[in-house]
């Protein structure tokens, strides 16, 4: 166990070390002509990943913003430098703004538009995962010192709330990605996971204001850089406000901590 703990923290150290903001804009056109994309990363973020992220949508049609702004002091301090980042390049001047956010990033983005409003903002896609989001109070359960080190008091801050959908959905379009798959992390605390209860895929509990839905094979890791697997879905949902019409909506019929083996699904 020590020998994977160790492994794991390296891994994660390395992959996050320099990660920074992607940010790329059309200056040709004027910004309240423009759409804007902005892709919330959680925990799973890394420089790697905002490579793979960026090469995938940078010719999307979009300004493509994915900033760094989990903070480790805080879950307070985070939701402060997404706000501060949200005004600095001025997002609500822009025709429309779409989000893609991972766990924490739809978390984050809520409480922002619960305080300010939802501005130029049309579009949602929350990636959720009955199985990941338990991570951070697993982490901060069975890893307390590995986790402070790598996240700051963020994550512990994090294990403590509940993911709760906006009070007010004010004509914005949702879109849900439920994961189907657990991490190898959260198969390996896989009792540790199972002693909060009972895991629930249905969309519409997960997402009371969601106007589609998919579930997906991926695990919350390969979410960040399997676009060949979700990215056409996504690009669909967010040009047309819904999935297309080859996209599951039928849950995995299952044992979502069980490893695939690649020849299981074209991994």
């Amino acid at each position: 166990m020590k020998k994977f703990i160790y492994t794991l923290i390296i891994c994660i150290f390395i992959n996050n070390i320099y990660a920074q903001d992607v940010i790329i804009i059309d200056e040709s056109e004027d910004i309240s002509e423009k759409e804007a994309l902005v892709i919330l990363n959680g925990f799973g973020d890394s420089k790697k990943n905002r490579k793979i992220q960026k090469e995938f949508f940078q010719e999307t049609g979009y300004d493509l913003f994915i900033p760094e702004y989990v903070a480790r002091k805080s879950l307070d301090m985070t939701i402060s430098t997404f706000s501060d980042f949200y005004n600095r390049y001025k997002l609500d001047e822009y025709k429309e703004v779409r989000f893609l956010c991972y766990i924490i990033g739809g978390y984050v983005l809520n409480q922002y538009i619960e305080k300010n409003g939802k501005g130029k903002i049309t579009t949602i896609i929350y990636d959720r995962s009955p199985t990941q989001e338990r991570a951070p109070k697993v982490a901060a359960r069975k890893l307390p010192f590995s986790s402070k080190i790598l996240y700051g008091k963020v994550l512990l801050d994090f294990s403590e709330i509940t993911i709760n959908s906006l009070n007010n959905k004010d004509s914005l379009i949702i879109g849900v990605i439920v994961e189907n798959k657990a991490t190898r992390l959260m198969r390996f605390f896989k009792k540790t996971s199972d002693s909060y209860g009972d895991y629930n895929y249905n969309a519409k509990d997960i997402e009371r204001n969601l106007d589609d839905f998919m579930h997906t094979y991926l695990d919350h890791d390969l979410m960040y850089r399997r676009f060949d697997v979700i990215g056409q879905e996504i690009l669909y949902f967010l040009e047309k406000g819904r999935f297309s019409e080859n996209a599951k909506r039928e849950k995995y019929n299952w044992d979502p901590f069980k490893k695939l083996k690649k020849n299981d699904i074209n991994l």
